[in-house]
């Protein structure tokens, strides 16, 4: 809507110079955002600019994933690598980024999908058979991890994250030592890529080495300040009982990534593991208030219930779990063994059975079975 003037109104001065200020914040915000993310504003970026619909373009979508990531932020970045497939469904290395993404924050099955497009669209892409054998790594896929990591390498010797994922594939596969003079050649190729940071870290991990794992974990977190890598150091102080540490590396992933449930799920869990119930309560509802679509949750505050024999309770939330997608053994047998002690066998038997599915060995499962046919 437009207003019709009578003449030319004389300026005001004071409003003329709090403009002046304001644009000269703007500036300055504009040239640190230059220097702080030059991909933003590069030729390729500028010469595609938005459409006239004000949608962004799937390049620069990618870049605002990026962003996010240099920032820390895994939701936001995993929100933007979506769009950018949404825009330009061919862009094979948004599918990739988005389906690392997805592995680390566990949801393995959507990221085996979207690798598998990425692989589809660029097969022949570095980056893109990496992360395929990342993710088939995820899924438990080892060999085929294994055969897909040397391909990439195959395609360029010089990418040091094909190295990373090579070396936790063979640490999954029991190679330890293997995976040791992989993940070697990775830091030997690039010293500051996180990937390889986190992998080399996940080898010592792997091996019991928590220390040194501690040690990779920090430094990976200094070249940039993920929710996941804060995860795998507060794991590995629990694991230290470095109960104060652990905490704080949690407390920190909430704070890079306050939109993810998963921080306050480890901080219930770790609360749990200590046996302060209440504390672990709160995490765990506080989890499910900020994500409750984040299986985990369910499954540790249904485990929590089953220890301290509310069956009911832990009947309800472990059933959550499995609806979203929760397909553990121990959450099969839990479920059945839950059902067992409220006298519920016809119940019971089909999730133990599922638990054998997944483990023919399972004690939990085989016991509970032999308490049912004993009724």
């Amino acid at each position: 809507m437009y207003l019709r003037s009578r003449g030319r109104p004389k300026p005001n001065r004071r409003r003329v110079i709090w403009l002046l200020l304001v644009l000269a914040y703007v500036l300055t915000g504009i040239l640190y955002l230059q220097k702080r993310y030059p991909h933003l504003f590069a030729p390729d970026n500028v010469s595609t600019a938005a459409s006239a619909s004000g949608t962004l373009t799937s390049q620069q979508y990618v870049a605002q994933g990026d962003a996010a990531l240099d920032a820390g932020n895994v939701s936001q970045a995993l929100e933007a690598y979506r769009a950018a497939v949404a825009e330009d469904p061919d862009n094979a290395v948004a599918y990739a980024r988005w389906a690392k993404l997805l592995a680390l924050t566990g949801r393995e099955e959507e990221a085996l999908i979207r690798a598998e497009q990425a692989v589809a669209l660029a097969p022949d892409d570095p980056e893109v058979v990496a992360v395929y054998a990342m993710v088939l790594d995820w899924n438990s896929q080892y060999e085929a991890a294994i055969e897909q990591a040397l391909r990439a390498i195959d395609l360029d010797p010089n990418y040091a994250p094909a190295y990373a994922f090579l070396a936790e594939a063979y640490a999954d596969s029991g190679r330890l030592e293997r995976a040791l003079e992989v993940a070697q050649q990775a830091l030997d190729l690039a010293p500051a890529d996180v990937d390889v940071l986190r992998n080399v870290g996940y080898v010592y991990e792997v091996m019991g080495r928590y220390e040194e794992a501690v040690r990779y974990y920090q430094q990976a977190i200094e070249v940039r300040p993920l929710r996941y890598l804060y995860i795998s150091l507060g794991r590995n102080y629990r694991v230290l009982n470095r109960f104060e540490e652990a905490v704080t590396a949690f407390q920190m992933a909430a704070e890079v990534d306050p939109q993810s449930a998963e921080p306050l799920d480890e901080l219930g869990w770790t609360y749990f593991l200590r046996q302060e119930y209440e504390q672990a309560a709160r995490y765990f509802e506080e989890a499910i208030q900020t994500d409750p679509r984040y299986p985990r949750t369910y499954a540790h505050l249904g485990t929590m219930y089953y220890v301290r024999r509310n069956y009911e309770a832990a009947i309800e939330s472990l059933e959550e779990a499995v609806s979203l997608g929760m397909s553990s053994e121990d959450v099969f047998y839990m479920l059945g063994l839950a059902y067992a002690f409220v006298d519920r066998c016809d119940k019971a038997i089909p999730w133990l059975d599922r638990a054998l599915a997944v483990n023919p060995n399972s004690e939990p499962a085989l016991a509970g079975k032999a308490y049912c046919q004993g009724q």
